[in-house]
């Protein structure tokens, strides 16, 4: 193991010397190395489970090669402008959670996407510069339990979660809409119904105009907020059914018409917080 988080260290060849073949867990995070990844570099760590080199300022391209050994890369909180997975790559059967977050990767989220790893549990990609829609079809991930790329630049429908990510319990796509994104368009399919395991649904400051019914079926649901977006509806009584687990229901800056459902009183009885102004 090599451990040396937080020791100011500097230098922009953190790299070039690393091919210690029984080398298990690499953690670099916080410190000041800067420069780039060789690409391919991460190859020769033939042993590597867990990579860490966040809260540095590294930049230019994040090559996501590792070998099959390889389950947990964090490259959050640097300076790369690019990334990008290889479906021939050896860790593309095994790696579970990837962190790109925090950096100021700009390209399209289909060229970001293609070739995750197909068993990948956890990615997250919030504050980048990600941009156009989700591919379509969106590649299946069945062992998808976290998905958030808030803070980025994506526009266009959403894609369909419950056929490619069936147990995700925590979707984060918020925040889409900058200077030259409108944002997330449509309506939420009925079928999100079908995501039993989802916890965090945050789709605010989008653009999406209706909500279903059948969200209220979400039964283990603990924060729904579709605030900020283009909502003209009646608010569906049927949200009342998630009062048992939810703990934030945030509808506020929408276009919602008519009267608060009665039944919402029951949140209040929960201590729910509920937000609806700005309607």
């Amino acid at each position: 193991e090599i451990r040396l988080r937080n020791n100011n260290l500097t230098g922009v060849r953190a790299f070039d010397y690393l091919e210690l073949l029984e080398l298990k867990i690499l953690d670099l995070a916080e410190n000041k190395l800067s420069g780039y990844v060789i690409p391919g570099a991460t190859l020769l760590l033939r042993s590597l489970v867990h990579i860490d080199i966040s809260d540095n300022e590294f930049i230019g391209h994040a090559d996501m090669s590792f070998s099959s050994a390889t389950l947990y890369a964090n490259f959050s909180h640097n300076k790369f402008t690019s990334v990008s997975f290889k479906s021939f790559n050896a860790a593309y059967e095994t790696m579970q959670v990837v962190d790109l977050s925090n950096n100021a990767i700009d390209q399209d989220a289909s060229d970001v996407l293609r070739n995750l790893p197909s068993k990948i549990e956890r990615l997250n990609l919030n504050n980048n510069f990600i941009s156009g829609a989700f591919p379509s079809p969106f590649p299946s991930f069945e062992n998808m339990r976290h998905f958030t790329m808030a803070n980025n630049k994506i526009n266009g429908p959403l894609p369909d979660f419950p056929r490619s990510t069936p147990r995700v319990r925590t979707l984060d796509l918020s925040n889409q809409t900058q200077i030259d994104s409108g944002g997330l368009t449509g309506t939420i399919s009925a079928d999100f119904s079908n995501l039993d395991d989802l916890l965090v649904l945050n789709l605010a400051s989008n653009s999406l105009t209706s909500i279903p019914s059948d969200l209220g079926g979400l039964d283990k649901l603990n924060v729904f907020d579709i605030s900020s977006n283009a909502l003209n509806q009646l608010i569906p009584s049927e949200l009342v059914n998630l009062a048992d687990t939810l703990d934030i229901l945030d509808l506020s800056a929408n276009d919602l018409n008519g009267k608060i459902p009665s039944q919402f009183a029951n949140f209040i009885e929960r201590n729910t917080s509920v937000h609806l102004g700005e309607n």
